[in-house]
């Protein structure tokens, strides 16, 4: 008969608890019991104040708005 040892006995269940862990907590997100916390989007001004930051030689525009002096340059 063969003889089993501990060492590999207690790696199969931490394997086994960790997996049933993982298996629960995903089941329970699924029904909407469990809600990750999920990170807010930066307002414009921040994102473009960071832009400036990291990018300082780049040109930023401040919105979608078009100057309308440089829409048609060949226009006399």
């Amino acid at each position: 008969m063969a003889r089993r040892r501990k060492a590999g006995d207690r790696f199969v269940w931490i394997i086994g608890t960790a997996l049933i862990l993982v298996g629960g907590l995903l089941y329970l997100r699924d029904r909407g019991l469990l809600r990750w916390p999920q990170s807010q989007p930066k307002p414009a001004d921040q994102r473009a104040r960071d832009l400036v930051k990291k990018y300082p030689d780049a040109e930023v525009f401040s919105g979608p708005e078009i100057d309308k002096k440089k829409v048609n340059p060949r226009q006399p």
